[in-house]
């Protein structure tokens, strides 16, 4: 039996092949009379998959109506339904350049909460350590630690996004710098997160 996780990856790689394929279209068919909607419309398919997947990813995620699933295989196939999310909304920004900036701003948001879910994964045993003994005063100041480091981290990211919007001077180029931050992103995390042993039920 083919897994729902299987397939999530599969319509995934479809659908960041026809996102990608629509921006192609973009900017050959421009100024060819007749075609003008053609990248849109392949946009629109590619944003109806980004759906599919994300509806396959949350009944992967949070139940279990197609059986146990391995931990890893929950996290390349999330891995596939954010690089899609990130690259349906940039991508969007190339047909309709009035939005672009607000694009880039939830594009980038997306991403910082991508950081803070990694930093607070990868501290959260220190975070919540001693809470089955009621050591609540001590973890609140761990808690307050690493609050501060995430803020400075994520404020730090939403410069660096701003600064490349600004000094780039090209949507696109921007776009695609922030693409690859998010692609180095989640190969860092799923390096970083990969190494911690994780039991497994069947």
């Amino acid at each position: 039996m083919v897994r729902l996780t299987t397939i999530s990856n599969i319509v995934a790689g479809i659908g960041l092949t026809i996102l990608g394929f629509s921006v192609i279209l973009h900017y050959l068919l421009e100024g060819v009379a007749g075609q003008e909607n053609t990248p849109f419309v392949t946009w629109v398919v590619g944003a109806a998959l980004m759906i599919l997947v994300v509806v396959f990813s949350l009944i992967n995620t949070f139940t279990e109506l197609t059986g146990f699933v391995h931990p890893e295989d929950k996290l390349i196939s999330n891995i596939f339904v954010f690089l899609m999310a990130i690259a349906t909304i940039l991508i969007y920004g190339i047909f309709n350049t009035a939005v672009q900036d607000t694009l880039f701003e939830m594009a980038s948001m997306i991403v910082i909460a991508y950081v803070f879910l990694f930093i607070f994964s990868y501290f959260s045993t220190t975070i919540t350590e001693g809470t089955d003994i009621s050591q609540v005063k001590e973890m609140t100041s761990r808690f307050m630690l690493v609050s501060l480091l995430l803020g400075s981290v994520m404020a730090g990211v939403m410069v660096g996004l701003d600064w490349i919007r600004v000094s780039v001077g090209s949507y696109e180029w921007a776009a695609v710098a922030l693409g690859a931050f998010a692609v180095g992103l989640v190969v860092v995390m799923a390096i970083a997160l990969g190494r911690r042993y994780e039991p497994v039920g069947e």
